[in-house]
């Protein structure tokens, strides 16, 4: 009988040593957990460039319409459109990115716009040397000067010929009804004029390839026109489409055609387009904004 209640004892001490039980009832602890090593840091993203409607086109739609230029009265056309100085404001803005990175253009386009006043029976600053010497703007050397002082005088002339409306269809009082010879948008400019300088058709496959902005959002809030048809058929027919629906191309066209072909406006040549120092200052206001940060030009180019 001691016998076999000495192999009982073994066997119950056997079967406790393999259980989780220990004595008075305690659970035997579970192992630590096996450690996870640590993630790997996480790289920060790069912010994305600025959007179409970022800061930077905001302040200059801001400046442009806070400014004295858009307050003015214009001689026979009174106040302009707030939306054409708003696009002209963003074409300028592009323009000065143009002219402060010239790999971002044709060299030629960039010293064209820019270049001292030249020829008075081609160039539009040689023709009112006189009007922007009384200004106290200076045309005489190539530079920054000079394309502020077009610009100006752009302002003032894209007021003349339509009042600032960018949709704007030909003269209905005029004979030249050709697709080559009937104006269209807010500078009523005509595909003939494509033969002035053979970077205006550098500038035209620029803008008909769609990769550039044409601000027609900006140039056409709160604006409508009486007569927005067109002339004839081809390639005369596309310009003034393109003239209409992308009021930038229409815009920097016609700053390049007044330095190249300042005949082609009559306005220009009578001199009958203002040129207001309320609108310099407004152009230079634009350029402090770019300065402060040059990200701004990856919205206007």
């Amino acid at each position: 009988m001691k016998q076999i209640k000495k192999a009982a004892m073994i066997s119950l001490i056997s079967i406790l040593s393999c259980t989780d039980v220990y004595a008075w009832g305690s659970k035997r602890p579970t192992p630590p957990p096996t450690p996870t090593p640590p993630s790997p840091p996480t790289i920060p993203t790069v912010p994305p460039a600025p959007t179409p409607n970022s800061s930077y086109i905001e302040q200059i739609k801001s400046v442009a319409a806070s400014s004295s230029c858009a307050a003015y009265s214009w001689s026979s056309r009174g106040k302009a459109p707030a939306a054409y100085i708003k696009g002209m404001a963003l074409n300028y803005a592009r323009s000065y990115c143009r002219f402060k990175d010239a790999a971002s253009a044709p060299v030629n386009h960039v010293n064209i716009m820019s270049a001292k006043a030249g020829d008075a029976a081609k160039d539009a600053l040689a023709h009112y040397s006189s009007t922007f010497s009384n200004s106290g703007l200076a045309v005489n050397a190539a530079g920054i000067d000079s394309l502020r002082a077009l610009w100006t005088l752009g302002v003032g002339l894209g007021m003349r010929e339509s009042s600032g409306k960018y949709c704007e269809g030909r003269d209905m009082s005029a004979s030249n009804t050709s697709a080559s010879t009937a104006e269209a948008g807010m500078f009523q400019t005509s595909y003939d004029s494509i033969s002035g300088n053979a970077e205006l058709t550098v500038l035209y496959n620029e803008y008909k390839s769609g990769t550039k902005s044409c601000f027609l959002e900006v140039y056409k809030a709160g604006v409508s026109c009486s007569d927005t048809s067109n002339a004839g058929s081809g390639e005369g027919l596309a310009f003034q489409k393109l003239n209409k629906s992308c009021p930038a191309f229409a815009a920097e066209y016609a700053m390049m055609m007044l330095r190249v072909r300042r005949n082609h406006y009559g306005p220009i040549n009578r001199k009958e387009a203002e040129v207001k120092n309320v609108c310099t200052t407004m152009l230079k206001s634009i350029e402090s904004i770019i300065d402060n940060d040059m990200n701004a030009c990856h919205d206007v180019l």
